[in-house]
């Protein structure tokens, strides 16, 4: 993989968090250098977060690696007029400020395009740069429950639950924007002209199309929480407890259904399998055959048949698994602080190889400075007077 696709894309990362860090890692594990405009303060608070190896977060370590740090203060004239010209090198610029704060910076997509034309400006944001929600301070938890995702988690009868996973972050936030940019790029290498993404992470959830939201867009009227045929309402498409744990079972199409049936020696099963009145039957007979199993002798009954049968794992157990093992899931190289999780993507045979570990806050300032032009002095005159800083 000599290029990696997107060799040659210059990315302005000014994003803060797991959202914006997803996306903009994504390029970068496909290529693209991507630089973290950070402020002097505490820059990215993303290193705060998990336990801390070599002095900065875990997250941090995942979601950052293949990047450069740099301080330049946005809030400081002089540090404007730095970003500005590492904007006339750029192909995108990736924010997640609320809507109106880079216009208030005089650094809105209507200058950033004046400075160079061909510029890909991708504004990350809760609710979209219009609406009535536009300004409303949220979280993953606010967008999963304004997309409607969350009021479908959990059982029948109970609360809704929360998801342990950021869902609109990582979706709305980093792989949504993340396709958007590249098509953007490659238009903009074709046209010369850029373009300007909003993208929500509450929309990232709430567009999302499945069989629940098309059919309520149908006019049908859809069973709430844990009814609905693939949220808990189907005994053929559920989860089911074992000796030892639980294990999944999505034996949605007729042939799949019948080798389950026939495994378990349930054979009085495969007619019924939508019955909607006998769902709780159906139910019943699984889990009493399941509860007698071990998690590992059911995936040795079901290994070598087509009958979408599998063990429900934890992470940790995920992690070390034959298939992470065979595909690569996780990395331990040198110059890397911890194990870290592989890019999700296969290409010619191989995933992207690493880059650069995770920055500390404006490791490479004094580089990036170098790198436009800048003299000596003139870098710390800029220093002293706080428009920019370094590790």
């Amino acid at each position: 993989m000599t290029p990696k696709p997107l060799a040659g894309i210059h990315v302005l990362d000014l994003t803060r968090l797991l959202p914006g860090n997803y996306c903009t890692w994504l390029l970068a594990s496909l290529g693209a250098s991507v630089l973290k405009i950070e402020d002097p303060g505490a820059g990215d608070y993303m290193r705060a977060f998990g336990v801390q190896v070599d002095g900065q977060g875990a997250t941090h370590q995942l979601v950052n690696r293949g990047k450069r740090s740099a301080v330049i203060s946005l809030k400081h004239e002089e540090g404007r007029g730095v970003f500005a010209r590492l904007v006339e090198r750029a192909d995108v610029v990736v924010s997640s400020f609320r809507p109106g704060v880079l216009e208030r910076l005089g650094l809105g997509y209507a200058e950033l395009r004046r400075i160079r034309p061909s510029l890909v400006c991708a504004e990350l944001t809760g609710f979209g740069r219009s609406g009535p929600l536009a300004s409303v301070a949220a979280h993953d938890l606010n967008y999963l429950a304004f997309g409607g995702l969350l009021e479908r988690l959990g059982p029948a009868g109970g609360p809704p639950v929360p998801p342990p996973v950021p869902l609109a972050d990582l979706v709305g936030g980093g792989l949504i924007p993340a396709l958007a940019i590249v098509a953007l790029v490659l238009s903009a290498r074709a046209t010369g002209q850029g373009a300007h993404l909003d993208a929500s992470l509450a929309e990232g959830i709430a567009l999302l199309p499945h069989l629940a939201i098309a059919d309520i867009l149908g006019g049908v009227q859809v069973p709430g929480r844990g009814g609905s045929d693939f949220g808990g309402g189907l005994a053929c498409y559920s989860v089911y407890e074992a000796r030892d744990g639980y294990v999944s079972v999505g034996a949605v199409e007729e042939r799949f259904w019948q080798v389950v049936c026939e495994e378990l020696g349930l054979p009085e099963l495969v007619d019924i399998q939508y019955n909607a009145e006998r769902q709780g039957e159906i139910r019943e007979a699984l889990a009493a055959v399941f509860r007698t199993q071990t998690r590992a002798e059911i995936e040795r009954r079901f290994v070598d048949k087509d009958a979408c049968v599998v063990a429900v794992s934890s992470y940790e157990e995920m992690l070390v698994s034959d298939q992470a093992k065979e595909r690569g899931f996780v990395r331990t190289l040198p110059q890397l602080p911890m194990r870290v999780l592989a890019p999700p993507f296969v290409i010619d045979g191989e995933r992207p190889p690493e880059g650069l570990p995770a920055p500390r806050h404006g490791e490479h300032t004094l580089d990036v400075l170098r790198e436009l032009g800048l003299g000596e002095e003139e870098i710390e005159r800029l220093v002293a007077a706080g428009a920019a800083g370094a590790a």
